[in-house]
């Protein structure tokens, strides 16, 4: 099944609000991330999150953003 755009839309808010909590988790500081373990598993599992919702676009869009 091929994701319409409404599903695509959603897919990538979430990816968006996964990368701006990694953002928000690290405030652009790598010594913040390698300090704390908590910090490491929450970026991790956003990251995780967001190559999930990314799995799930169309096919148009991963064709045309890899």
């Amino acid at each position: 099944m091929n994701p319409g755009p409404e599903t695509n839309r959603v897919l990538l808010t979430h990816m968006g609000e996964c990368i701006e909590r990694i953002r928000e988790y690290t405030a652009g500081d790598r010594s913040r991330f390698e300090a704390s373990r908590l910090v490491q598993h929450a970026v991790t599992r956003n990251l995780q999150t967001l190559t999930e919702s990314s799995q799930r676009l169309s096919d148009d869009i991963r064709t045309t953003e890899p």
